[in-house]
């Protein structure tokens, strides 16, 4: 019997990893709550529900061109709240498409390189465009909650980092309110194909395999690590696994997003080492009623 046929008939012959459960919440679980996580946009009346701050929010629309331009501060993002990557960053200098920061601080610049800038420039007019487009798109028909919230573009604050000039992404893997492992980049770290993946305690996690690269200049642990910890902890709690991405910023630790579908669940997600892949899952306790 071929081997996808026989998982389809004894699923248990299938490795119970993290990537399999990110799939298993995909298709089953239909937690109301996970929509107001998931929109880049309530989920910060979520964290504020918990004494959590996030990225002001300048303007909200769903008419990109009525968005105030000339009375915004020099440096701010336009980010779309229902999809992933769907940003773009204006600095004094003009737009650019974001994404996740990669192209854009391509070989590791803290600021854009001028041909990395050339290549994501914006107009306006292409600002505008760009935002109409995905606010009349879907993201990832396969991610249940995307599909229920209700498409805007909001305009935030630009968060400057207390860690030096790389605005670092603490991705905090929590568990019912406990965080089990960080994985700690930024946008140029991500530009050079470098990762990191620890415990809360900042002791580097050895993987049998990798699929990024280690950081070439040691990450170094953050003065206020028990802070980033418990605070991903108080907005974890209740819910059997998210991501909570949190930032160190001059005006404290503030939220960036909440993820519940890490990687989509792709094979060999979140890292390359199966060993890892599967300790992560038996963290993961599913929450099967599906209703939260």
């Amino acid at each position: 019997m071929k081997l996808n046929r026989a998982l389809k008939r004894w699923p248990w012959l299938q490795k119970k990893d993290f990537a399999w459960k990110v799939r298993w919440r995909m298709r089953h679980d239909r937690n109301e709550r996970f929509i107001m996580l998931q929109d880049k946009y309530l989920v910060k009346e979520f964290a504020a529900s918990r004494g959590v701050r996030a990225a002001e929010v300048l303007y909200l629309t769903d008419q990109p061109s009525t968005t105030p331009f000339d009375r915004l501060p020099p440096r701010y993002f336009l980010k779309a709240n229902h999809g992933s990557c769907w940003n773009i960053l204006h600095l004094e200098s003009g737009f650019y498409l974001f994404g996740n920061g990669a192209r854009l601080f391509a070989g590791g610049a803290s600021l854009p390189k001028d041909e990395a800038s050339a290549a994501c420039r914006l107009t306006r007019e292409q600002c505008i465009r760009q935002c109409e487009t995905w606010l009349g798109r879907k993201y990832s028909t396969k991610e249940w909650a995307y599909q229920h919230i209700s498409p805007k573009i909001v305009v935030e604050e630009f968060l400057e980092s207390a860690d030096g000039p790389e605005l670092r992404d603490y991705r905090c893997y929590t568990f019912d309110g406990v965080v089990k492992a960080m994985n700690v980049c930024s946008a140029p770290h991500r530009s050079r194909n470098e990762n990191f993946f620890c415990d809360p305690d900042w002791k580097e996690f050895t993987l049998t395999k990798y699929k990024e690269r280690r950081p070439a200049t040691p990450m170094e642990r953050p003065a206020n690590l028990k802070e980033l910890v418990a605070t991903a902890e108080k907005l974890g709690k209740g819910l059997d696994f998210v991501r909570i991405d949190l930032y160190h910023t001059t005006r404290g630790v503030m939220l960036g997003e909440m993820t519940l579908y890490p990687e989509r669940g792709g094979e060999d997600t979140p890292t390359a080492c199966p060993v890892f892949n599967q300790w992560l899952g038996d963290q993961w306790v599913l929450n099967r009623n599906g209703s939260g």
